[in-house]
């Protein structure tokens, strides 16, 4: 916890407000899901940030929350150990956050003219976290249904199954956040640390 406080916090908060949004005898879930007709036409903005820490069942928390500690605690100590605990830490966050906005921008977008179109979870600040650390972690391995490949691979991968399941509309999943969290995660990494962008080429040359 010491070490990675802001993947623990967020981890928590998560938990504990998807919970709470479960077992309340009001319907906040409708409420501050992200319903994109609504924030376009009736000016509900906050649902962009509150949808993020609603989930659908415990399988879609639980995954979402699995993939973040993964990823979020290996990027988080090495921003703590490059730039101390308390700017390391806020690192974190920022990307969370910005990849959370731009995942839920994303789904406004091309979402805004369907009233029926719903969105809940962590989906989109998770991807900005995962693809963060693969802007440091280019070579290392990760597992795809325990098939072990570079993770510059499976970048390239997400990336086109994200687009193309936001054509096809394949299967319950919000691939507009995916894809815009991702890219907000690679955007604000490269804005916020210094040199990142030339340490990820570094890799390849």
């Amino acid at each position: 916890m010491t070490i990675t406080p802001a993947t623990f916090t967020l981890i928590f908060a998560n938990i504990a407000i998807t919970m709470w949004t479960w077992y309340s005898k009001y319907n906040y879930f409708d409420r501050f899901a992200e319903w994109p007709y609504q924030i376009v036409h009736e000016k509900k903005f906050y649902q962009a940030v509150t949808s993020a820490f609603l989930h659908a069942d415990w399988m879609h928390l639980l995954f979402n929350m699995f993939t973040f500690f993964s990823f979020g605690t290996a990027l988080e100590r090495l921003f703590v150990a490059n730039f101390g605990r308390t700017e390391g830490s806020l690192y974190l966050f920022l990307i969370y956050f910005i990849s959370l906005f731009s995942g839920s921008v994303l789904t406004v977008i091309l979402n805004f003219r369907n009233p029926s179109y719903v969105a809940v979870g962590a989906s989109g600040a998770v991807s900005g976290i995962v693809f963060s650390y693969i802007l440091f972690f280019p070579t290392s391995t990760v597992g795809v249904f325990f098939i072990p490949m570079p993770a510059f691979l499976f970048a390239f991968l997400y990336m086109g199954v994200s687009i193309y399941g936001m054509k096809s509309k394949f299967g319950n999943i919000g691939h507009e956040a995916h894809l815009g969290g991702a890219i907000g995660g690679v955007i604000s990494t490269f804005i916020l640390i210094e040199g990142s962008f030339r340490y990820f080429l570094s890799h390849f040359s």
